[in-house]
């Protein structure tokens, strides 16, 4: 007699659940006055049996997650960033992410600044990733880091360290300065707002993202390194991967395949 074909279980979970594991790392207190993380599309109470996770929420993730038929999306970029959010009007690209996730059943939760800032988060992760010891938290909002080298280096080296520790083939930096690299921080994003307290900590270097033209004018003995926002924050899709993997082991999560650093470098 022939057995029947047992379907796979599917093991399934409240996407509230997913959530607050999350925020037992990385809680919804330490996000910034301006950030909207959280739940920003869906049904929280839903049961959800595969999520996606990507770092950004944009229109080619929410189409990739249909496809495979996710139905909750964990990202770092909130789908909906600016409060409030005035009109979801067909045809602006990120109207129609958020229409597209409605219609098809999927709840988006988002850890945006909560995961820059909770210890073991993004800019410890960053400072980790540079081979940095003797990290402490720099400036008083909590999103970046400042470490030494074990051993210096020379600009062009910690250059290539950082290409490398990120993925990056090319960075920006201001003018090189001179001598061995040892004092380094981090800022993970757009953290150029850091480069003060860098400089008044004694850092010799600030990498992050997002750097503008007039804060390549660094002081002497000091510069940065615009690996770019998409580069410095990547390791969030493995780390909200680990969360989820370890307080839900049988879950199926996803890594994104679509999403992509919509900056190109020709």
């Amino acid at each position: 007699m022939k057995q029947k074909n047992l379907k796979p279980e599917v093991f399934k979970v409240k996407a509230s659940a997913i959530a607050e594991a999350i925020e037992e790392f990385a809680p919804l207190c330490l996000q910034a006055e301006w950030d909207n993380s959280g739940f920003t599309v869906g049904n929280p109470k839903a049961e959800v049996s595969k999520a996606l996770i990507a770092l950004n929420c944009s229109l080619e993730v929410v189409r990739e997650a249909v496809e495979k038929e996710c139905d909750m999306i964990i990202t770092h970029h909130p789908l909906i960033v600016h409060r409030p959010c005035l009109s979801i009007l067909e045809g602006d690209l990120r109207s129609d992410a958020i229409m597209l996730a409605i219609r098809s059943g999927i709840t988006v939760y988002s850890s945006h600044t909560p995961l820059d800032k909770a210890p073991g988060g993004l800019n410890d992760i960053m400072a980790s990733r540079l081979g940095l010891v003797d990290v402490s938290v720099l400036g008083a909002d909590g999103f970046s880091r400042i470490g030494k080298l074990s051993r210096g280096v020379s600009t062009m080296a910690f250059v290539e360290r950082v290409k490398k520790a990120f993925g990056a083939s090319k960075v920006r930096t201001s003018a090189l300065i001179g001598g061995k690299i040892t004092s380094v921080a981090v800022s993970s994003g757009g953290g150029q707002g850091a480069i003060s307290d860098a400089v008044r900590a004694g850092a010799q270097v600030l990498v992050t993202g997002d750097v503008t033209h007039h804060n390549f004018y660094c002081p002497e003995g000091f510069m940065v390194v615009d690996v770019g926002h998409h580069f410095s924050e990547l390791p969030a899709i493995g780390l909200l991967e680990a969360i989820v993997k370890k307080n839900f082991p049988k879950f199926v999560a996803l890594l994104s395949e679509a999403d992509k650093s919509p900056i190109f470098y020709l």
